[in-house]
């Protein structure tokens, strides 16, 4: 078994198209990947399983990405959080670093540069091995 092949991600994004390219690079990576439209839907399967890192965008209706950000911190503190975003400014990138987003990733970017933040994220310190499987 590959370190990748038990890591979970979750991708949240109201753009399908987004959602299943970012979904194809990590599925490839050999990452189990899930996907929701939207923050409430997010907001539903996080309460039901831990994810080892949740890629969220910035700009959704309804439940905002930084709202999501908020409630992701709350629910599940231990998933780190890439926000991605179409419309990249200094000050929601500061707010999402605030909040305790890992990283923010404006659009369109890189396959190669998601898979080395991916990385990253799912390296960083706070998160223990017996931190997946755990559920809430």
């Amino acid at each position: 078994m590959t370190q990748t092949e038990n890591k979970t991600i979750l991708i949240v994004d109201d753009e399908i198209s987004v959602s299943r390219s970012i979904r194809e690079v990590l599925l490839g990576e050999g990452y189990g990947v899930e996907m929701a439209p939207g923050g409430q839907e997010a907001l539903g399967l996080i309460r039901e399983k831990f994810y080892d890192l949740i890629i969220v965008d910035l700009m959704m209706p309804g439940l905002n990405g930084v709202d999501l950000l908020r409630q992701i911190k709350t629910e599940s503190p231990k998933s780190p959080v890439i926000m991605i975003t179409g419309y990249p400014t200094m000050k929601s990138s500061l707010l999402a670093m605030q909040l305790g987003a890992f990283d923010f990733l404006p659009k369109p970017f890189l396959p190669n540069t998601l898979r080395q933040i991916v990385a990253k994220a799912l390296e960083a310190p706070g998160k223990t091995p017996d931190d997946s499987g755990v559920s809430g």
